[in-house]
């Protein structure tokens, strides 16, 4: 029947209440499909606290004071065990954790727990675990792949759950913050609105926990996921006694693509990676690998010109997922390898690798801070500090441009540096304090110490126990480079040092 005629028939009434059935109809559907009516998703509000943290970090560049404090806010998903899972960078340096409930209701403390900043998570416990009555832990998805739908879970300002869809664009290995590890990572195609309170928030799948969202970029409408498999991997590390990180191999490598390197290396018809560093008394090298093998396969899996291989669940994945994801600290990983002879011939041998942990005692420049305080040594207007990258990370976002290049080189390439086997960190003179006995060479900061009064510089202490031997009366302090070496009077040093110690504010405990 046509719809002239349909319409002739209606009456008066109905002319009437048909648009405000239409309006209903409407009104109905869209808050049955609206994720912040629908009782699924208002649920997920029983699985998140509203996470304070005041946040102060250690000042590199003056180690004697801490920056100013600052305050994020965020989202703690509720796990079993009575604890909350939130992004390192959430609560890292921080002193003080405060916890909300959701629309204004109790509140409380918390601790952390667990911290991996490699790995950008951390496990809170709250002081007073009847701040977690009522709530629902959620439980790991593992089911995510490429394509799957996810929701991006904040809240409003009255505490109601709100939810922007996101569509898995890509998992791989990729960089984290931290720059000194990679992991698993989901990308996103998102639109998530600007919220406050949102600085970690939680993705969900069929009411699972699918990830935290660790970054987002407004331009593209994109956000980097810490995924569910990687949460899982470092909830139980964790829990282990010493926790000291993820598993790792302890080397570096490149792609070995093109037949120009295979036919240099001997190699034609292998593919793998190029071994570019292996850390010191690292895993790798313990098993025997060495600088320039060409890495076939690890664990059963052929590598490729990439260094990835076929993972069954998410395709292709560069190696270091074999170890980080699919390993623990103290597993044994199978590596085949071939090591040429420099004559265009070479052999295939495998080794047994036992993986481990994070190992700061090794690292010459180590990559995070270690604890709340800059360790230094203050020696009359001289200023000593141990090479690290957050050091480096003080020249700002453009830090691997603005950093001196003399320290970045030794930062970048720790690995190759001809050293002593007994050198534990890379010992600089990070300022020159103005004094009647510096100047002239106040230029001279950022340069690594070799050695002073004739004793190396091996780490920190060493220049403590070098200034107890001056040599007819002064203190010589050795730089590597052209610089020629700096004297100091040692007889009106201590005269000088507090002068200049009372002016700048600098405590005694930084003294040696």
């Amino acid at each position: 029947m046509p719809q002239a005629t349909f319409s002739q028939r209606m009456n008066l009434p109905q002319l009437v209440m048909r648009p405000l059935a239409i309006a209903l109809l409407a009104f109905l559907l869209n808050a049955c499909n609206s994720p912040r009516t629908s009782p699924s998703f208002l649920a997920l509000g029983d699985s998140v606290l509203r996470v304070t943290s005041t946040i102060q970090y250690p000042d590199n560049k003056r180690p004697w004071l801490k920056k100013q404090p600052f305050t994020r806010i965020g989202l703690g998903t509720v796990i079993s065990g009575g604890r909350l899972l939130v992004t390192a960078d959430m609560v890292a340096h921080s002193t003080y954790i405060g916890l909300e409930k959701p629309e204004d209701g109790p509140k409380g403390t918390a601790v952390v727990e667990a911290i991996d900043e490699d790995c950008n998570l951390a496990v809170l416990r709250p002081v007073d675990p009847a701040i977690l009555a009522g709530t629902r832990p959620l439980f790991l998805d593992a089911a995510v792949r490429t394509g799957s739908t996810l929701q991006i879970l904040q809240l409003e300002p009255n505490g109601v759950p709100a939810v922007s869809p996101a569509t898995v664009t890509t998992i791989a290995v990729m960089p984290y913050p931290s720059d000194s590890a990679s992991y698993l990572l989901y990308r996103v195609s998102t639109t998530i609105p600007q919220r406050e309170g949102s600085f970690v928030i939680p993705a969900i799948r069929d009411g699972k926990l699918a990830g935290l969202v660790m970054r987002y970029d407004p331009r593209t409408q994109s956000a980097e996921i810490i995924p569910s498999p990687l949460i899982a991997r470092f909830l139980k590390e964790s829990a282990k006694p010493d926790y000291a990180g993820l598993a790792r191999v302890g080397l570096t490598w490149d792609e070995a693509r093109g037949p120009a390197l295979r036919e240099w290396l001997g190699a034609r018809d292998l593919t793998g990676v190029y071994v570019t560093s292996v850390d010191p008394q690292g895993p790798a090298e313990k098993g025997g690998l060495q600088k320039g093998d060409l890495l076939t396969k690890i664990a059963r899996s052929r590598l490729d010109g990439e260094g990835s291989y076929s993972d069954p669940t998410y395709g292709k994945v560069t190696l270091n997922n074999l170890a980080t994801l699919e390993s623990s600290p103290g597993d044994q990983l199978e590596i085949e390898y071939f090591r040429s002879s420099g004559e265009g011939t070479g052999t295939l041998g495998t080794t047994t690798v036992t993986l481990a942990g994070r190992n700061p005692s090794l690292e010459l420049s180590t990559s995070r801070q270690e604890g709340d305080s800059v360790p230094f040594t203050f020696l009359g207007g001289l200023l000593f500090q141990e090479l690290s990258r957050p050091y480096l990370r003080e020249w700002g976002a453009n830090w691997k441009k603005e950093a001196p290049q003399n320290l970045l080189y030794l930062d970048q390439f720790q690995e190759e540096q001809e050293h002593p086997r007994d050198r534990k960190r890379f010992v600089i003179l990070t300022a020159v304090l103005p004094s009647e006995q510096t100047i002239g060479i106040q230029d001279l900061s950022n340069r690594l110490v070799t050695s002073i009064n004739g004793y190396p510089i091996h780490e920190l202490n060493d220049v403590g126990e070098a200034v107890r031997h001056p040599e007819r009366g002064f203190h010589r302090i050795e730089l590597e480079g052209e610089a020629g070496p700096i004297f100091l009077d040692a007889a009106t040093l201590q005269a000088e040092e507090e002068r200049i110690r009372t002016q700048y504010g600098i405590p005694l405990k930084g003294k040696h």
